[in-house]
Order: structure tokens, then C-alpha cells, then sequence
């Protein structure tokens, strides 16, 4: 099975783990209708309140980035557990989804990389940008606590969205993705948190770089590049912290999987931080022990005094 077909059915898995898996929210409105004042980057995306929210206090915000070829944001956000952890953690959950390119399979324009190959030239930036608006009009929203959290085209969005949209989001979680080549590309309105999840037996986004499924185009840069553009762009003047605990992060590995590396020091009081993940391949099946960790991960990089 070639690299294309492989994720394209994990993705079907995903809709068949979305269907035979009933959620249960409220408040949750029709996949965030637009209007006619609304721009022409809208587009319409699932928000998931968790139960029991409280709506006069702000909520911390996520957006869920799907990988290429997902059947929606949603499906591929229940299918990593990010539901569960909405409704176990207490922030909303925005799942929005990208567009389909002529074979049907969605995509993000994230970077030259990745994944617009027919070069349809979608405004992503701009839809996020307009959805954390939208979404802050349906709950409040805490402006602090805005977080993306993407799969690999979503995590090479992820990093352009962190680079384009800083300060309004916190941080930004990238599973199995990558900055830009050129890292003259990214420049960030403020310093902002991010973490790169990546198992180093990815066999479609390597992490000593390359060409997403090995087709001709530009190419993304490895995980230590992108890296050091994150080093670089929030200005770390501390090297890597003693690793904390590892984590037991993928239930498709045995064992304690994930060695984290953390780097501080840097501007605005943000990290840069790097989960590798032993044995790991391109697509993990987060435990609960995982997603807790993203999640205390997040709540320990809220963009304070922002």
C-alpha cells in the first residue's frame, strides 16, 4: 500500500470511529453557520462545547487541524481522543475542515511543502484567523488560551498559523509536521509556545526532512531545523532543559515511548519544546496519558498578560 493510500484509509478509519461513537455536547451550534457579512474565507466548521460548561467564565479554546485526506476535522479529532479530552479538560473544541483538492482529499495550504499540490492557493490563514473570531461570537472565548493542535499537513499548518498569528493564539501543537524550509518565512508578531510531536520511525514526514510522500516539489526541513527556526524566532537564550520525565504517549508502542526536550529562556516568557517519540510512526493513537500531557502542556503556556 502506497504512503497516500495508507493515510487516506487510516482517515477512513477515523469516520467509521466517528460514527459508531456518539458524542455528546451542548450548545453546539449547526457547523457554524456564516452569513452574508461574512468574508469570503469562511467556511463552515464543528465547534464541540463540553458538557457543563461554564458560559460566563472565558474558556480556553483549541483548534484541531486534520492530516491530509481526512474525511473531516471532526472524524480525525474523535479518532486522536481530542473530544474526550475537551469534555474531560473543559475547553471548547474547533474542528474545522480543509479543502478538497480534485480527488476529493481535504487539505491545508499550510507551506510550499505541504499540502496544496495543486497549488489552489487557499487563504487558511485567513479562514483560522476569521474562525477564532466566529467561534469567540458563539462562547467566550479566553484570549489567553487560544491553542492549535495539528496532524501532519494540520501540523505544517499549525507552524505557519504560528508564525502569522502570533499573539493571538498561545501556543501551537504539531504532530508529525514541520516548519518552513526557508525560515526567513515565518515571522511572529510576538513570542509564542511550541511543540513538536514526532515518532522517528515516521516513514511520510521524516524528521530528517524531505519531500511529503517522496513527490517532486519543494521540500520540508527536518525536525532539528525546525527546531532551531523556533529557537530563533522566539529568541531562547537557554539551551535544552533536563528532560523530564518520558511519557508513555502512543498505545500503538510498548513501553514508555516519548522523551521530551524543553528550551526556555526564551522572549515572552514562551517554551520550545520537543516530544520524540521512539518506534514511532506517522499516524500515533494517543493514550490518555498522552493527551493529559498535551493537555498540562497547554495549560502551563497560556499567553498571560497578552
Amino acid at each position: 500500500m502506497s504512503p497516500v493510500r495508507a493515510l487516506l484509509f487510516t482517515a477512513g478509519l477515523a469516520l467509521v470511529a466517528c460514527e459508531t461513537h456518539a458524542r455528546t455536547s451542548e450548545g453546539v451550534p449547526p457547523a457554524a453557520t456564516t452569513s452574508a457579512a461574512a468574508p469570503p474565507v469562511a467556511r463552515p466548521y464543528g465547534l464541540h462545547i463540553p458538557p457543563g460548561l461554564d458560559r460566563a467564565k472565558p474558556a480556553q479554546l483549541v483548534i484541531s487541524l486534520h492530516g491530509y485526506g481526512a474525511p473531516s476535522g471532526e472524524a480525525h479529532a474523535h479518532s486522536l481522543g481530542f473530544d474526550a479530552l475537551a469534555d474531560e479538560q473543559g475547553f471548547v473544541l474547533a474542528t474545522p475542515d480543509g479543502t478538497p483538492d480534485s480527488g476529493g482529499s481535504r487539505f491545508w495550504n499550510a507551506t510550499d511543502a505541504c499540502c496544496d499540490f495543486e497549488h489552489k492557493g487557499v487563504d487558511d490563514v485567513a479562514y483560522i484567523a476569521w474562525l477564532i473570531d466566529d467561534a469567540s461570537r458563539q462562547v467566550l472565548v479566553d484570549r489567553n488560551r487560544i491553542f492549535l493542535i495539528g496532524h501532519s499537513n494540520g501540523g505544517f499548518l499549525a507552524h505557519r498559523l504560528a508564525c502569522e498569528l502570533a499573539p493571538r493564539i498561545a501556543g501551537a501543537i504539531s504532530i508529525a509536521g514541520a516548519g518552513w524550509k526557508d525560515p526567513t518565512r515565518c515571522k511572529p508578531g510576538a513570542g509564542v509556545s511550541v511543540l513538536e510531536i514526532h515518532g522517528d520511525a515516521d516513514t511520510i514526514i521524516k524528521m530528517g526532512g524531505g519531500r511529503v510522500f517522496d513527490r517532486p516539489g519543494p521540500e520540508y526541513p527536518s525536525t532539528k531545523d525546525t527546531m532551531a527556526m523556533w529557537l530563533d524566532k522566539d529568541a531562547c537564550g537557554a539551551g535544552a532543559q533536563p528532560a523530564p520525565a518520558p511519557i508513555d504517549f502512543d498505545e500503538n508502542v510498548p513501553g514508555v515511548d516519548t522523551q521530551p526536550i524543553s528550551y526556555r529562556g526564551c522572549k515572552d516568557g514562551v517554551t520550545v519544546d520537543l516530544w520524540t517519540e521512539a518506534g514511532g510512526s506517522h499516524l500515533p493513537h494517543p493514550s490518555h496519558a498522552g493527551l493529559v500531557a498535551i493537555a498540562a502542556w497547554m495549560t502551563a503556556h497560556a499567553a498571560h498578560g497578552r
